[in-house]
């Protein structure tokens, strides 16, 4: 009997120590200088826009954050990929809800985020916008928005608008400089200066 349980313990120990794998880097997937730029703000700033009756609306950014997340995939967990990511907020304290503006690479496909949420709330009254992949010239556009020329910008659509969205779309510019409208669902809009 010793002898088989000894004979367990060391099949066991082997078993153990032949499934244990190398938790090491399978590949690196970073953004480039030309994605990074598209979320600039690196320290608080504030923005300003003007709302359709002509107030300027001031709103804040937060320095954004730009970090090398380890991510597994699939069954086996040996090894990870290294996936690059930008996250930021843009604050409208006075009109209480925020824009958080998130890009991340994995696998050569860039996915870049835009979703509103309401400030101090359980998040259920978030909304997301099409996510744009690879963010390049061919999908920059020039456009008019309650009568305003935009050029250079990224078209963010509501994925999911209906009658209890707040916002309609949100026009980005591929030039550095953040949101240029914000364009409410009632008609309303936030128009960067």
């Amino acid at each position: 009997m010793k002898f088989y349980l000894k004979g367990l313990t060391i099949l066991f120990t082997l078993l153990c120590c032949s499934c244990t794998c190398d938790d090491s880097v399978i590949d690196t997937f970073l953004l480039s200088d030309f994605e990074k730029s598209l979320i600039p703000f690196d320290n608080y700033q504030d923005l300003f826009y003007v709302n359709e009756n002509g107030e300027q609306v001031r709103a804040t950014t937060q320095p954004r954050t730009i970090q090398i997340e380890k991510e597994s995939r699939g069954a086996e967990r040996c090894g990870y990929w290294e996936v690059e990511t930008i996250t930021n907020f843009i604050n409208f304290s006075q009109n209480g809800f925020s824009i958080q503006l998130n890009m991340e690479t994995s696998n050569d496909i860039t996915s870049f985020d835009i979703n509103y949420g309401i400030q101090n709330s359980d998040n259920s009254e978030n909304e997301y916008f099409e996510t744009l992949r690879n963010p390049s010239d061919e999908q920059i556009v020039n456009i008019n928005v309650n009568g305003f020329e935009f050029e250079n910008v990224y078209v963010f659509n509501n994925s999911f608008l209906n009658e209890n969205n707040t916002i309609e779309l949100i026009l980005y510019s591929s030039e550095g400089r953040g949101i240029e409208l914000i364009s409410f669902e009632n008609g309303n809009y936030l128009k960067l200066e």
